[in-house]
């Protein structure tokens, strides 16, 4: 596979309607923050969660902004329904959804013609790479699975900082606690995971679904180096 199609945000071609995956990298070029580009009718429009809020934005005036913007156009999604999506999208933001940071990833996605939009779970606790799972997943009704979860252990959370675990223990027991609830309740001890930003840009390239771990792992490695080429010397 071409990782060439892993381009800079600024060097796009935005004059075709187009979703794209976004990953947002560091001094280092590491991939650290995903999202999604959607590219309707010469307008640019970024679909992410912070981390605290969910925003849909009309970015084809700030492009200068997004310099760190890495991008895999989402082939599983065609021109044609380019437009579907990102009513998709919209009607998400309008009405509202609020995830809890944390790193939880189950069978749970939204679907934007119900509500509550939330299927399969009762708390949405996700990170930015799993609101984007639960975006994708609810759109391609004929597949059960965008990724395939099952794939990912709680062996992926070796590398989580410590200051982060404080964090998100801080948050989920202030979000339990006013919902008469324990930490513990709040997911199934299997769904304890995370899956990587780098990760979910380098599904990109697969159309078959559902996508696995090792399909991703294979393919990694060389988005990783491709991403790191643009790197000034």
């Amino acid at each position: 596979m071409n990782t060439d199609q892993v381009i800079k945000f600024q060097d796009y071609d935005f004059s075709e309607d187009f979703v794209a995956i976004s990953s947002e990298v560091d001094d280092d070029m590491a991939c650290f923050h995903t999202g999604l580009i959607i590219s309707y009718e010469d307008k640019i429009y970024y679909f992410h969660y912070t981390g605290k809020k969910v925003e849909l934005k009309d970015v084809t005036n700030d492009t200068a902004k997004y310099k760190d913007l890495y991008l895999k156009r989402l082939d599983i999604i065609v021109d044609e329904d380019v437009v579907t999506f990102l009513g998709h999208c919209e009607k998400l933001d309008r009405k509202g959804i609020h995830p809890q940071y944390g790193f939880v990833f189950n069978d749970s996605y939204y679907d934007s013609s119900k509500e509550p939009f939330l299927v399969n779970a009762v708390h949405d606790i996700t990170t930015c790479v799993g609101f984007c799972i639960k975006i994708i997943r609810g759109f391609i009704y004929s597949n059960p699975e965008y990724i395939k979860i099952s794939d990912w252990n709680n062996g992926s959370l070796q590398n989580v900082p410590q200051w982060l675990w404080d964090h998100i223990h801080r948050y989920l027991q202030l979000y339990a606690s006013q919902n008469g609830l324990s930490v513990s309740q709040l997911y199934g001890q299997n769904e304890l995971k995370r899956i990587l930003p780098v990760e979910l840009l380098t599904s990109g390239f697969f159309q078959e679904l559902p996508i696995s771990k090792a399909q991703i792992d294979t393919l990694r490695p060389q988005v990783e180096n491709h991403i790191q080429s643009f790197r000034v010397a």
